[in-house]
């Protein structure tokens, strides 16, 4: 705090508040957007080889069900669309081979990070518009004052890179990216309804925004009504906000509607998707992720269960023509239909208890929430009035309630960097939107000196931060490709010399979730000794080993894939090593 008044001394504020900022503002939004795309691509293509979300497979999966024409397979009611479609137009229009297929992916998810950047974009120039309308500052006439333009840009994009690049991760392989470029242009457009008051035309775009969403993410449907409630409140009356706010809700069913008819005519029900029920069943209820067996009736029964051939090790089958590399994790409603849920506040409040402790993790982490807090705080005390700060706080409502409600509906269920992001990044700038110092020179320096400090510090941060991912991608991009870094992809490859045909079912021991070789070489996992068991498999005498192995041969699998272990561990008369890398197979005859 002494350093930051300090600094104050030394800061001109006619300069920084006058017309002449405007050139200058120019080149430091230039600024961060080319250092943002860089980091954004180094991060990007650091990791092209590696998939690190288990999810991936099952948006690959659909992806190239959609380019089949295989509508059976594509229209899934556990993952939404929106993201298999872009990675679709991707695929089709590149064509990879097995082996670049990943490095597609991540460069599909750079141009989704480049929309995002444009959403926000769009955003912070809007949030400038607020503040400029809020205070009278076009017209001198403002009694308080805020950060000037330049540094509402500065800190935005600021905790924005941040943001994406270490909460979402830009290099992670889901829809969470996408979906926080809609949450921003949907914030955005609040702001331009709360500007525009009379305007019909913002209402259709904000309805069109939550249902791409929708598409994008279910939960953005429950998400939907922080929306719609800061617009409603934008537009005074119930006379003038009745009318717009449906039109929004048409709007949002016109967008939504085709794929709701689809996955309820594929369920035989009326749903607007599984994937809220299911992690409440998992989350709440204590329901296991997968092999669910129906042993509490309370629960309900399934439908559909996998076969358990096998107590010691447990050796599950299944296929049922669900269809994906991984059919556990491809269509996880049909596993869990017949399932049943209960509202029990006694667990919700302690699943909420315990999402207090990765929020205040995920707050220490990096250290550039604390650095935000400490100037916050600090701007606090700069305030002086000891009134009115609730008020103030208030008056940012079209984009506090969206953060409110993000952190809300998350912090239930499931709390995750990448889910919360965007509301992180919405709550900071309504935090410090919601203060404004009395109009003086003195308050134009410590504003100017705040804003300085957060966007050296936190860019500072991501760069330096960021070192290991540009190193390595300049690496790769100077010295050309290195195949033998491609585990996955070699895998496949050593499976289709030893006589593994595309479209042959295989059984897998250890993490059938991220047996991405199998995606590659076009293989069907129909049965598995599960990764957390694996171990125990290991730990077997020999004809113990054979038995699972016979139980496996069962299924119609033609070969077992085990993941690395120690070489000790594999007899040579069963096992072959999958070429160089650790994966072993065992051919069934």
């Amino acid at each position: 705090m002494r350093i930051l008044k300090n600094s104050i001394q030394v800061i001109n504020p006619e300069k920084l508040w006058s017309g002449s900022q405007r050139p200058w503002q120019r080149y430091l939004e230039v600024s961060l957007w080319t250092t943002g795309a860089l980091l954004g691509f180094f991060h990007t293509w650091a990791n092209r080889h590696y998939l690190t979300n288990a999810d991936a497979m099952s948006y690959l999966d659909i992806a190239e069900a959609y380019l089949r024409g295989d509508w059976s397979k594509a229209v899934n009611s556990y993952w939404s669309p929106l993201y298999s479609w872009v990675i679709a137009g991707g695929l089709l229009l590149i064509k990879p081979s097995p082996y670049w297929k990943f490095s597609v992916l991540h460069l599909i998810n750079f141009f989704i990070y480049i929309f995002t950047f444009g959403c926000f974009g769009f955003f912070i120039r809007e949030l400038i518009r607020f503040h400029r309308n809020r205070t009278g500052e076009e017209l001198g006439q403002s009694k308080f004052v805020t950060f000037p333009d330049w540094g509402w840009l500065g800190l935005g994009y600021s905790i924005f890179i941040w943001s994406t690049l270490y909460l979402i991760k830009v290099s992670l392989e889901s829809p969470d990216l996408l979906l926080a470029g809609f949450v921003y242009l949907s914030s955005g457009i609040l702001l331009l309804i709360h500007r525009r008051k009379e305007s019909w035309f913002p209402f259709v775009f904000l309805g069109t925004s939550l249902g791409l969403g929708y598409l994008t993410k279910t939960v953005m449907l429950p998400l939907s009504l922080a929306f719609l409630a800061a617009a409603a409140l934008s537009v005074q009356g119930i006379r003038k906000s009745l009318p717009r706010i449906t039109l929004t809700l048409g709007t949002m069913l016109l967008v939504i509607s085709p794929f709701v008819s689809a996955i309820s005519l594929a369920k035989g029900r009326l749903t607007l998707g599984d994937s809220g029920r299911l992690n409440y069943l998992w989350a709440i209820e204590g329901i296991p992720p997968r092999h669910w067996q129906g042993q509490d009736d309370s629960n309900g029964r399934p439908r559909h269960r996998t076969q358990k051939l096998l107590d010691v090790p447990p050796v599950y089958k299944f296929a049922d023509n669900v269809g994906g590399t991984y059919p556990l994790a491809y269509d996880p409603s049909y596993w869990y239909e017949g399932a049943v849920s209960h509202f029990d506040l006694k667990r919700q409040l302690k699943v909420l208890i315990q999402s207090l402790q990765p929020l205040y993790d995920l707050y220490l982490e990096w250290g550039v929430q604390n650095s935000l807090m400490v100037c916050y705080v600090f701007l606090i005390i700069m305030r002086r009035r000891r009134s009115g700060i609730f008020k103030d706080l208030w008056s940012v409502f079209p984009i506090a309630l969206p953060a409110l409600g993000g952190l809300g509906i998350y912090s239930l269920i499931n709390v995750q960097g990448r889910y919360l992001a965007p509301f992180i990044v919405l709550g900071w700038l309504a935090l410090f939107s919601g203060l404004r110092l009395s109009q003086s020179k003195e308050a134009q320096r410590v504003l100017a000196s705040v804003a300085i400090a957060l966007i050296a510090t936190i860019m500072s941060s991501v760069v330096i931060s960021s070192f290991g991912e540009v190193r390595a991608a300049a690496k790769d991009l100077i010295a050309g490709e290195d195949v033998t870094t491609h585990d996955q992809w070699l895998v496949a490859e050593g499976l289709k010399q030893m006589g593994v045909e595309n479209g042959a079912p295989v059984a897998v021991i250890g993490d059938s979730y991220r047996a991405f070789w199998a995606h590659l070489a076009g293989l069907q996992i129909i049965a598995e000794i599960p990764g957390e068991h694996s171990m125990g498999f290991w730990a077997l005498d020999g004809p113990a080993q054979k038995r699972a192995i016979q139980a496996f041969a069962q299924t119609g699998a033609k070969v077992i894939v085990a993941d690395p272990q120690p070489q000790a561990f594999f007899d040579p008369v069963v096992w072959q090593k999958i070429g160089n890398t650790g994966y072993h197979a065992s051919v069934l005859r």
